[in-house]
């Protein structure tokens, strides 16, 4: 009975995270925004406990920041924090395509050009959540094809945070068109296997999203 309990607990704690980190990462809850947590227990119809213990996962994963004698906010990143996070990706993500060119089977490759021809299609269309989906996708099918489980957990927690730039960035149609040709020449080198202009390729995709973001202004 205990044990049932629990698990019906934890499972109340996932669900809250899971629709907080959301909101987060879609700006319905904005940066800077305080977080209550008896205002969210009300909302969810719950305890303050599995709230506070969805709101303590969001801070580990850098979503949202505790205050001491303060609250919990909504986590506004800071310039140099984005210019860590972009460095880190930049040396991890061309790392990952450049072992996906050496090891990813030929029929996750063709999964990868038919993400890609869905993602064009989604831009032209102005299907701006198909596109940011799709993004995600091809990025995350390169990191689960570099045969490097430890370079996969890191990208995975460093993915949540990069999320939230890739759905303001994605609302850009031309940046986004941008961004599926760049994707083009990081697959276009990993189909014909060659790890050096794979590598390239997704470390000059990696600057220019930097670059997209301080042009669009989305941190000061």
């Amino acid at each position: 009975m205990a044990k049932a309990s629990l698990i019906k607990h934890l499972s109340l704690s996932e669900k809250i995270y899971e629709v907080l980190k959301d909101q987060i990462i879609n700006e319905e809850l904005k940066p800077g925004q305080r977080l209550l947590d008896d205002r969210l227990a009300s909302i969810f119809g719950v305890s303050r406990t599995p709230v506070r213990e969805a709101l303590t996962r969001l801070a580990s994963e850098g979503l949202v920041e505790i205050v001491p004698r303060s609250g919990v906010y909504v986590k506004k990143l800071t310039k140099e924090e984005v210019e860590e996070i972009y460095e880190v990706r930049e040396v991890l993500e061309s790392l990952a395509a450049r072992r996906a060119a050496e090891f990813m089977p030929e029929r996750q490759i063709k999964q990868l050009l038919i993400l890609l021809e869905k993602a064009k299609a989604s831009v032209e269309k102005d299907l701006v959540k198909a596109h940011i989906d799709l993004d995600v996708r091809l990025h995350d099918l390169i990191i689960e094809n570099c045969h490097n489980k430890t370079l996969a957990t890191i990208m995975t927690n460093l993915y949540t945070l990069i999320h939230v730039f890739r759905v303001r960035v994605g609302k850009n149609k031309q940046i986004a068109k941008r961004a599926t040709e760049e994707h083009g020449a990081i697959l276009e080198a990993i189909r014909k296997r060659d790890p050096d202009k794979a590598e390239k390729a997704m470390r000059e995709h990696i600057q220019k999203s930097r670059s997209y973001i301080y042009d669009m202004k989305i941190i000061t």
